[in-house]
């Protein structure tokens, strides 16, 4: 059973937020929400509530073996300009662990020069945002280049968690979630890591 943080930020778009973490929970691995606030509870983009587990600043110090910031306009700007969730993500990728971004959260590879060199995708709206940094960017659902994962927006949310379950178990177990859930699935790009 593999470890998942998801952030929960205002302005998060409630699809990509709970359908990536329900898909995770399964497929058998532990989700840990945090609120990247004072309370517990967040609006999402579409004004209706999103929980946490927990705040981001009462997470125990652990490692986790997926880190995920969902997208939606609010949580894509918080998930790129506050800088305990930057920390976050370049310690994810130094450290061989996984980070994933969808929609505009994507952005949030930018400050630090995360997406230098990869091939990714996101929502189409910040596509000009990402290509001067990025080695290529891919109009697929899901692109997964070494420990970096990106998807396109909250109709690509559920197979993003299939793409998810695979990487973190197998394939076989991806493949019985999303037929218990009566989904199909999608191809998904995969690139060789980045050195």
């Amino acid at each position: 059973m593999a470890s998942a943080l998801v952030i929960v930020a205002p302005g998060a778009e409630e699809i990509e937020t709970i359908a990536v973490a329900d898909v995770l929970v399964r497929g058998g691995h532990r989700v840990v929400m945090a609120s990247t606030t004072a309370l517990t509870m967040v609006l999402g983009s579409r004004g209706l509530p999103l929980a946490a587990h927990l705040r981001y600043d009462d997470l125990p110090a652990q490692a986790f073996d997926l880190v995920y910031f969902p997208g939606g306009t609010g949580s894509a700007e918080v998930c790129r300009d506050d800088v305990r969730l930057q920390e976050l993500a370049q310690q994810q990728l130094d450290a061989g662990r996984y980070l994933v971004a969808i929609c505009a959260a994507v952005t949030a590879l930018l400050p630090r020069g995360l997406a230098s060199g990869r091939r990714l995708t996101s929502h189409p709206s910040v596509r000009d945002q990402l290509e001067p940094q990025c080695a290529a960017w891919c109009d697929q659902p899901v692109v997964i280049d070494g420990h970096l994962i990106t998807s396109q927006g909250a109709g690509t949310a559920l197979e993003l968690g299939f793409a998810l379950v695979e990487l973190l178990g197998s394939r076989h177990a991806a493949d019985q979630v999303a037929a218990a859930m009566v989904a199909r699935r999608y191809p998904v790009t995969v690139t060789t890591a980045v050195p």
